[in-house]
């Protein structure tokens, strides 16, 4: 019975050091900002989103109209720094 407890709580500590080992991942927040609303080409958009957020911007249809609009999808806590 003395192994028994004596494995339980060997195994018990184990898990709680492995647990207070894991750190915690920090998530970033996506923001997404219409650059051009009409006529979008594909480099223009990418290099205005690198320089105005340092992200990655893309052509993307717009509703109804069988236009393509540029935007550009950031990391919204770190875009401070990059805006000018």
């Amino acid at each position: 019975m003395a192994k028994l407890l004596n494995f339980a709580l060997i195994g018990f500590f184990l898990i709680v050091s492995v647990a207070m080992d894991i750190n915690p991942v920090n998530a970033q927040r996506r923001c997404t900002e219409i650059l051009d609303p009409n006529n979008c080409v594909p480099d223009d958009c990418k290099n205005q989103c690198i320089q105005k957020h340092n992200g990655n911007g893309l052509c993307v249809g717009s509703s109804g109209t069988g236009q393509f609009a540029c935007a550009c999808t950031y990391d919204c806590l770190n875009s401070h720094l990059n805006t000018k």
